[in-house]
């Protein structure tokens, strides 16, 4: 049972990378075709300290951005996804979509629309991969 501990690992880690992919990849497909598209501006920054999984801090830093909805509306919110620190007051492109009363927000950009989900289903694939080749090699 022991040898298998390692091929387990993999698969599970492997299955979690390609949820969080496929995941956040439809989610990005449902906020681009029912969302709305916007200028946002910078106005601010907020540090989170995140642990990775080996106990290390990371220091992230979350835009806030301010943008007006199609009904006039001055939305300020923080964005999910961490950004190279940017100018304050620079514009970027998002999509939004308004549920219930809060908003899900992305980056209009190729990388975070289509290529970050894609890391994490490669991700998952090569890990899943690996523990699949551990499990025909303990069996």
């Amino acid at each position: 049972m022991e040898n298998l501990i390692g091929a387990i690992v993999f698969l599970i880690v492997g299955g979690g990378f390609l949820y969080a992919g496929y995941y956040i990849q439809n989610s990005n497909r449902r906020i681009q075709t029912k969302g709305t598209k916007a200028k946002a501006q910078i106005i601010d920054f907020v540090e989170d300290q995140i642990k990775d999984f080996d106990g290390n801090s990371h220091v992230y830093h979350f835009p806030i951005v301010k943008f007006t909805d199609k009904n006039g509306v001055e939305i300020t919110q923080k964005l999910d996804l961490s950004e190279p620190q940017k100018r304050i007051n620079e514009l970027i492109d998002i999509i939004y979509l308004k549920k219930d009363n809060e908003y899900e927000l992305i980056i209009n950009n190729v990388f975070w629309k289509t290529y970050f989900p894609i890391i994490f289903i490669i991700g998952g694939f090569l890990f899943s991969g690996i523990g699949v080749i551990l499990l025909i090699n303990k069996i």
